[in-house]
């Protein structure tokens, strides 16, 4: 078989490129017909700051499929179709501010008594993140969801609270629409069956929400040293979701000499996982202790592995799940086995139930973990440093032991690894 060259792969995208910025320029042109509508010229400017983008690395010829998968074009694309289905449009883009939180609503219609939010998402990217696989400060369908609702509520119209509408223009499972429609949510969109496979050519990379955080695959700085000091003396280690999918990874149990990788978030972390083998740090710092989680993580964990995990991840998955002692959520240092010594460690953590308000990095999930670890007096073990950062800002020190992020590769590796010479 002949392969590929270099020069046809760079032309093929370099044509994608090409197509995606007349995509773009004929969205300008579309919105000159919604041009008197507020915050229409915001979109505007939207739409050029990624064509400027685009024709920026395409001249300087710098190029990568992710420039083009990250683009938000597509979602601009489905606002602006929404938007001409709309009667009595106020706004387009309009922010509302929830606790001195931005919250984004894509179009304002009906005199402002109509909230609609447009997802251009695949609905199995959809499905992905609200199982919780993806980059931490990345929020859910669902957390925004929330997010709306609340925010409606102290915004009301005509003395009404504005009706939420989410469409998904691409689909969206029976079971994420049935949840957001227990928040009061309108779901528009074709219903598919429960999306248990994860391909990686159904991912979509672009992301719709403006505060969300973007992946950054050069910045490694500052992770080690969120890791709470003189935590040696523990002898209990409180397990997140993160730690037990890295322990458990293809990446880190001897993949990553094997195979790289076209996806470029996993491309990163097996580059990673080469310099620093994040299987060894794990065990090292388990040695000699005992390992706990709360309901909440092995419940996450095993969604997440039964989702998108392979034949060896779910053995060492159930092989981890059987060393670990799990309790209720609510269990404190008293349901452990261990002869409880005060450490002077935890006197500087300043976890009271309301002291942390859920919002941004702030998840629910993580702070029932890392609510759980305190409460058991146990070191808690994450890659989720968008939390503890988070945390310490508003003046809560949880007792962390940090490493590296890794995912699930195993199914990837099947069909979008890329096997390394010898």
């Amino acid at each position: 078989m002949i392969g590929v060259s270099e020069e046809q792969k760079n032309l093929s995208l370099t044509d994608q490129a090409a197509q995606k910025i007349y995509f773009g320029e004929n969205l300008i042109n579309a919105i000159e017909e919604f041009k008197n509508i507020e915050g229409s010229q915001k979109l505007c400017r939207k739409i050029n700051q990624e064509l400027k983008f685009l024709k920026k690395v395409l001249k300087n010829n710098q190029l990568k499929k992710e420039h083009l998968q990250c683009s938000n074009l597509t979602h601009f694309a489905a606002l602006i179709n929404v938007l001409k289905t709309v009667e009595n449009c106020k706004s387009v883009n309009k922010v509302f501010l929830l606790n001195d939180k931005k919250v984004t609503v894509d179009i304002v219609s009906d005199g402002g008594l109509t909230w609609t939010k447009v997802i251009a998402r695949n609905p199995k990217s959809v499905s992905q993140i609200c199982m919780g696989n993806a980059s931490y400060g990345v929020r859910s369908i669902i957390d925004q969801a929330e997010e709306f609702s609340e925010c409606a509520k102290f915004q009301p119209c005509l003395f009404q609270t504005p009706k939420i509408i989410f469409i998904f223009t691409n689909g969206v499972s029976h079971n994420i629409a049935s949840k957001l429609e227990t928040y009061g949510i309108t779901v528009k969109g074709t219903r598919l069956e429960d999306l248990n496979e994860i391909d990686e050519d159904d991912v979509d990379f672009s992301d719709t929400d403006d505060e969300a955080q973007e992946y950054n695959t050069d910045n490694l700085s500052g992770i080690t040293e969120l890791s709470t000091n003189n935590v040696s003396s523990i002898s209990k280690v409180n397990l997140d979701v993160s730690a037990m999918l890295a322990y458990c990874s293809s990446v880190t149990n001897g993949s990553a000499a094997i195979y790289d990788f076209e996806v470029p978030v996993l491309k990163q972390q097996a580059a990673w996982e080469r310099l620093r083998p994040q299987k060894h740090i794990l065990e090292d710092f388990f040695k000699d202790k005992k390992l706990y989680c709360c309901q909440t993580a092995k419940d996450n964990f095993e969604n997440i592995v039964k989702t998108v995990g392979g034949p060896n991840e779910n053995v060492r998955a159930k092989e981890l799940l059987e060393r670990l002692v799990v309790l209720p959520d609510d269990a404190d240092y008293r349901s452990t086995s261990e002869n409880d010594q005060f450490n002077e460690v935890f006197n500087k953590v300043q976890y009271t139930n309301d002291s942390l308000k859920v919002g941004g990095k702030i998840r629910q999930r993580s702070l029932t973990i890392f609510t759980f670890g305190d409460r058991i007096r146990a070191v808690t073990v994450s890659a989720n440093e968008g939390f503890v950062r988070a945390a310490r800002q508003q003046g809560v020190n949880f007792v962390v032991f940090i490493h590296e992020s890794r995912a699930l590769t195993e199914q990837k590796e099947k069909t979008k690894a890329i096997p390394i010479a010898k």
